[in-house]
Formats: C-alpha cells, structure tokens, sequence
C-alpha cells in the first residue's frame, strides 16, 4: 500500500475530483472568452449574456474549486479513510512494504500465506476484526497476502495517524501495543 495521503480514498478521489478541477477550469475559461468578446464589440446582447451569464459560470466555478478544496482538506486531516473493496481483490500480498491497517467494517477475508509454492488459508476475518496492523509497529514486510471474499467494507489506519494518535493519547500506547503482541503470539503459535 502506500503513504497516507496516497491511500485510495472513497472512489471519489481521482477520476470525479479531476474533472471538477477540469470542469472549474473550463468554467472560467469561458468567462474570460465572454469578457474578451464583451470588450471587443460591446452591444445591448454581448452586454446582457456577459452580465447575465457570467457570474452564474464564475459562481459554479468557485462552487466546485471550493467542492474539491474542502474534499481534500477533510481527506488530509481524517484519521481512517473508509473503501469498499470488492469480492476477490487482494488488498496486499505477502512481502509487500506495509504502511497501513485495515479494521473491517462489513465483509469477509481470506488471509494467506503462501509456503513452498502452496497458498494455505490460515484465517477468515469479518466484521469488527482488523488485519496488517503490524505494519504500524514494524517495517517489516507483509507476512500473508489478504484478499476479499465478499464485498466489504473497511477503514485504513496509515501509520503516519497511528504515530500521530499516539502521541495526541500516550496512555493508549501500552494497550495498543499489548494487544498487537498478543494477536501476534497467537497467530505465531498457530
């Protein structure tokens, strides 16, 4: 996965986000074309569509600048970002440089590990339970690919707001940091 501010957030990010910048950016395009053709030849109809049409393109164009703006401002400073993920994509593969965890919120997982060329199930997690939650705590790579059995839902945790959480709730730190030691001997032992 990636940094925090890079994790996919709400579908919306990318492709939406993009062509509303794009969309603003045509938007004021067409009002200074509408300001040149108004200085050029200036009559009763250029006079009324410049005066009529134009704050309303200047109104949508600031109405989605500022769409976008408060968008990613809210992304940047939430703790979790929440995405659906559909039925078979695997969320990340063994071995992979971790940054984030995952705490499901609807949906079933299949955790696996892959030993001597042989992928074995060594978990099925849903509702209410979280997996990659080492990567928080190490650098180590992932120890199991995860994948989606059915559609879900989840909400990330990248480690830059882990680190962040913690040092916002210092006393949370012992637990956290027990209970992902506990989970770790138990699946150890397995």
């Amino acid at each position: 996965m990636t940094k925090d501010a890079d994790v996919k957030p709400f579908k919306l990010n990318t492709v939406a986000t993009r062509m509303l910048l794009i969309g603003a950016q045509l938007l004021a395009l067409i009002i200074f074309i509408l300001a040149l053709q108004f200085l050029r030849r200036t009559t009763g109809g250029t006079l009324f569509l410049f005066s009529t049409i134009g704050p309303v393109l200047a109104m949508l164009a600031v109405l989605a600048t500022l769409g976008v703006a408060t968008y990613r401002f809210l992304r940047r400073h939430s703790l979790f970002v929440i995405e659906e993920i559909e039925p078979g994509e695997v969320v990340f593969r063994q071995g992979e440089e971790g940054d984030c965890a995952y705490f499901i919120h609807e949906g079933e997982f299949a955790v696996v590990r892959e030993e001597n060329g042989a992928e074995n199930v060594i978990a099925r997690l849903s509702n209410g339970q979280y997996f990659g939650e080492m990567a928080l705590i190490s650098d180590a790579p992932r120890n199991a690919t995860v994948r989606a059995v059915t559609p879900a839902k989840v909400a990330i945790l990248g480690k830059a707001n882990f680190l962040t959480m913690l040092k916002v709730m210092p006393v949370t730190q012992q637990d956290i940091m027990k209970r992902v030691g506990e989970r770790a001997m138990r699946h150890s032992a397995k």
